[in-house]
C-alpha cells in the first residue's frame, strides 16, 4: 500500500493532482479542498489510498490526515465507493460532516449532489456511533461544552443550534461555570 506520496505538482485540477516523484507522474483523486490546499504550491507531500479492482488501480489522495480518516470511514458504509466518498468530501468541509453526523441532520447531508435519502440515512446509522467513539476516545471525556451541547440535542434542539447557544453561553462566562448553569442560560439564548 501507498500511504502517501512527495514530490513535485506536474497538473493540478479540482479532482486530481500529478505529482512526479523522481520522474514518474502519480495521477492521485483529491478533494476539492485539498485542491484548494495544493494549488499555490510547486511541490506537496500527499496522504493516500490505493484502491485495487480488477480492471484499475486508482489513488486517492488528502492533504490531510483527518480527511483520510473520514474518507475511509465512508468507503466502510455500504454502497458508499471511494468516487462517492470524494464527491462528499468535495461538497463540505470536515467538520460540517462530522457535526451531520453527530446531530443526525440528514438533510444536511442530501444537499450533496447524487447523495439521496436512503444513502443519507445509511452514512448516519452506520458513521453515527463510530463518530462518537472517535470523540470520546480522542477526548477522553466528554468536555463541558460538548457535555452540554449533547445535553440541549437530548431536548430536541439540533446540533448546529445547540452549539451556536452553548458558545455564546460560554463567551459571557469565559468557561468558567457549570453545566446546568449552561444550559439554562442556553436554553433562553434558543427561545429569543
Amino acid at each position: 500500500m501507498i500511504d502517501f506520496l512527495e514530490g513535485s505538482i506536474e497538473d493540478l485540477k479540482e479532482n486530481y493532482v500529478i505529482l512526479n516523484l523522481s520522474g514518474v507522474g502519480f495521477k492521485v483523486f483529491i478533494s476539492f479542498p485539498t485542491y484548494e490546499k495544493l494549488k499555490e504550491k510547486q511541490s506537496a507531500r500527499v496522504l493516500t489510498f490505493m484502491m485495487v479492482r480488477e480492471d484499475s488501480i486508482d489513488l486517492y489522495g488528502f492533504y490531510s490526515q483527518e480527511e483520510k480518516d473520514i474518507f475511509l470511514q465512508l468507503i466502510s458504509v455500504s454502497g458508499i465507493g471511494p468516487k462517492a466518498a470524494m464527491s462528499i468530501l468535495s461538497n463540505i468541509t470536515v467538520e460540517q460532516f462530522k457535526e451531520a453526523i453527530l446531530s443526525g441532520d440528514e438533510k444536511f447531508l442530501m444537499r450533496i449532489p447524487r447523495l439521496g435519502s436512503k444513502k443519507a440515512q445509511r452514512i448516519l446509522v452506520e458513521l453515527k456511533d463510530k463518530f462518537k467513539n472517535i470523540l470520546e476516545s480522542s477526548k477522553g471525556i466528554l468536555t463541558l461544552e460538548d457535555d452540554s451541547i449533547e445535553a440541549l440535542t437530548v431536548l430536541g434542539f439540533k446540533y448546529f443550534e445547540a452549539k451556536k447557544a452553548v458558545r455564546e453561553v460560554l463567551k459571557n462566562f469565559n468557561g468558567k461555570t457549570e453545566k446546568e448553569t449552561i444550559i439554562k442560560e442556553a436554553l433562553k439564548y434558543l427561545s429569543k
